[in-house]
């Protein structure tokens, strides 16, 4: 996206303001909404758990700050500079020597946002399944929020590799030249890259996609479909 001949990279943040609207009309149900496809975005993380040793917290602290405003710059300064102070709060956190003081953060803040327009910042990461923040909670999940979102977008993403699997059989079969060799387990699995466990159970649990299998197998590499064949090479080398 291009806005006042600036680059607008994607992050969370701004794929949140985005799909506000759709978000907040379905936070009594919606924990997540899936986005169609995965979307380069910029992301940033602070663990509790690492150490920045004093000799790197002054580069550190300004680059990672630098690239939060320049991944924000369609945001307000105001918005922005919150988004800052909270990031260099955890920062400090994990900062050995205080090497920065209280105006020193303040300056590299104020500084970010003088430049966010002309830093630039690259996507590092994608996002298809986007958590819906507007989401409620009932008193008893409240905890187990982590748990119960990691438990849901596994079971979106394997819901979409079974779609994406079944549309790759189904259209591998369809397409088959019923000409060649009489279909097979194997020839599918060779035709689609699926392993030839995944080829067995898609047929075994899918009974639509195993009677279109056995109207292929049944309809290739006949006698007549051969001989069919044999004669339209023939007629090409002639």
């Amino acid at each position: 996206m291009d806005i006042g001949g600036c680059l607008i990279l994607e992050t969370e943040s701004s794929l949140i303001k985005k799909h506000k609207r759709l978000l907040l009309d379905n936070r009594e149900d919606v924990i997540m909404i899936d986005l169609g496809r995965d979307i380069p975005i910029f992301k940033w993380f602070i663990s509790n758990k690492s150490t920045w040793e004093s000799s790197t917290v002054i580069f550190k602290t300004e680059s990672l700050l630098n690239k939060i405003a320049a991944a924000h710059k369609q945001f307000p300064d105001d918005s922005v500079k919150i988004m800052l102070t909270d990031a260099a709060k955890r920062m400090r956190n994990i900062s050995k020597g205080s090497m920065i003081t209280n105006a020193g953060y303040e300056y590299i803040i104020d500084k970010a946002i003088e430049l966010k327009d002309v830093t630039e910042v690259i996507p590092n990461t994608t996002l298809r399944y986007l958590r819906n923040p507007y989401f409620i909670w009932n008193k008893d999940d409240f905890n187990n929020r982590k748990e119960i979102y990691r438990a849901h977008l596994n079971s979106v993403i394997n819901k979409g590799i079974t779609e994406t699997n079944y549309e790759l059989i189904e259209t591998t079969l369809i397409d088959y030249d019923l000409s060649q060799k009489k279909m097979t387990k194997t020839i599918l699995k060779d035709a689609t890259g699926l392993s030839l466990s995944t080829i067995k159970n898609y047929l075994n649990n899918h009974p639509e996609l195993k009677e279109i299998y056995h109207s292929i197998k049944d309809n290739s590499g006949t006698s007549k479909q051969l001989k069919h064949r044999e004669y339209n090479l023939n007629k090409k080398v002639a």
